[in-house]
């Protein structure tokens, strides 16, 4: 038998298994890496099954190919992948470009280039869940998780945060004034208490940028905690920051 490093290689026949007629993936449906590195530039990607395993038969653009047992690889589809769920997000794609933000055609079609730039949707992200609700955990949730309040709350805030750390989607709404930036605040606090990490994203830079300012306070001075991002200069600052801190 013949690799495709030149080498021959010589096999009982009776430990050699003939695998064939492959399931072919299409490329954009998939994000597949090993050990950590992402792969790049895929141009086929052949899934070759057996009784008992799985081998992933990846081509790559630069003429090299790689056979990987699919337990060795980190493999995120796209819930794209599925009809309905394209269907769905089709649909507010159209909507998106339907939208009128009182006249603002430049908003308008920010959201609306936003989604059509939008050709993968992992089946690990938010949005996964909201266009296949199915795929939503009901079970091996936390249904008992205390809180805890370091920038206080009143009952509402207090519910909508349990109700945030105890469910993989929360929304939560209110009109100016009602707290939410406060209850941001405390649902950070609460994800930083268990050693993970959190992103706040918005369409509005002011929005994310209150939350950055209440942190950064003097009444908190937690702004060392939190990284703002979006170009060079503002990672500058916050490595900067992490030097006077450790100095």
């Amino acid at each position: 038998m013949k690799f495709n490093n030149g080498r021959v290689y010589s096999y009982a026949y009776e430990n050699v298994e003939k695998i064939t007629n492959p399931t072919v993936l299409n490329t954009n449906m998939y994000r597949i890496g090993r050990a950590g590195r992402l792969f790049f530039d895929i141009e086929a990607i052949y899934v070759f099954e057996t009784k008992n395993k799985s081998y992933w038969h990846i081509c790559f653009k630069d003429g090299s190919e790689r056979d990987y047992c699919k337990t060795d690889l980190q493999i995120i589809e796209s819930c794209l992948n599925q009809e309905q769920t394209a269907n769905v997000f089709a649909y507010i794609k159209q909507i998106a470009g339907l939208l009128n933000f009182g006249n603002n055609e430049i908003n308008t079609s920010l959201l609306k280039s936003g989604f059509e730039r939008i050709s993968f949707v992992g089946n690990n992200v938010a949005l996964a869940k909201y266009l296949k609700p199915a795929s939503l955990k009901t079970k091996n949730l936390n249904r008992n998780y205390t809180p805890i309040f370091p920038f206080g709350c009143n009952n509402s805030q207090y519910m909508a945060v349990k109700n945030a750390m105890e469910n993989q989607i929360s929304v939560i709404q209110g009109p100016p004034g009602t707290g939410k930036t406060q209850t941001i605040l405390n649902i950070i606090a609460n994800i930083l208490m268990q050693g993970k990490t959190v992103q706040i994203v918005s369409y509005n830079n002011s929005a994310t940028e209150n939350v950055y300012e209440k942190l950064a306070s003097p009444k908190y001075n937690l702004g060392f905690v939190a990284a703002r991002l979006g170009n060079s200069s503002n990672k500058t600052i916050f490595i900067e920051k992490q030097d006077i801190k450790l100095s």
